[in-house]
């Protein structure tokens, strides 16, 4: 029990950072900045937001929660749909950036990071595939890439950094590894969505949550 309220901890903590996000991007305003602004506070440590939650814990056991007190579990519930809707919010930015850039072909789109968390190979629950999962019935998918998946499990799956960068315009960063950080020079003339605001950029094309 003391885990899966450890977890859940996390899982609200989270949800609410993405909620700020959401409420930010209705009015413009810098989620990172605020909640850079309100962790001053000694008392206070919003987290970052992000484009879901993954992995076998924190995406997984406030279930056990909500499933065994349903009705007392408003939060948690709520919470746990928050960061469920963060795929979608993902998708949405991308849909808004084509738009604001002029561009119409989805295929030129790709995803950086199928892993839960960077630098480790572990795809469960990722949010990056919850992405693709709710994009599968498009009649053209995003194309992805992450050095830590050596295995084919996704449509439109690249195993060389290179190459998927020559492939695509619009890169979504959507784990934070080691090697984008090394590389950020290899964006440069690339449009990016960053969700986990990592990306140092030396253009105005970078776009966050």
């Amino acid at each position: 029990m003391t885990k899966v309220v450890e977890n859940t901890f996390r899982a609200v903590n989270i949800a609410f950072a993405n909620e700020l996000a959401k409420i930010c991007r209705q009015d413009g305003m810098d989620v990172y900045e605020i909640i850079k602004i309100c962790n001053m506070h000694p008392r206070v440590n919003i987290l970052q937001p992000g484009p879901g939650v993954g992995g076998h814990c924190i995406s997984v056991d406030p279930w056990f929660l909500v499933g065994d007190y349903p009705d007392l579990t408003n939060v948690i519930g709520a919470s746990m749909s928050v960061n469920g809707g963060m795929p979608d919010f993902v998708l949405d930015r991308i849909r808004t950036i084509m738009n604001e850039n002029g561009l119409t072909d989805i295929s030129r789109v790709g995803l950086y990071g199928l892993t839960y968390k960077e630098n480790v190979d572990d795809c469960r629950e990722s949010p990056a595939l919850q992405l693709l999962e709710n994009q599968k019935n498009s009649a053209v998918q995003l194309k992805v890439y992450d050095p830590y998946v050596s295995e084919d499990i996704a449509e439109n799956q690249y195993h060389d950094f290179d190459e998927f960068l020559n492939a695509v315009d619009l890169v979504v960063i959507m784990v934070g590894h080691n090697q984008i950080k090394e590389n950020f020079d290899k964006l440069d003339g690339k449009i990016v969505l960053d969700t986990r605001k990592v990306y140092k950029p030396a253009s105005d094309k970078v776009y966050y949550l």
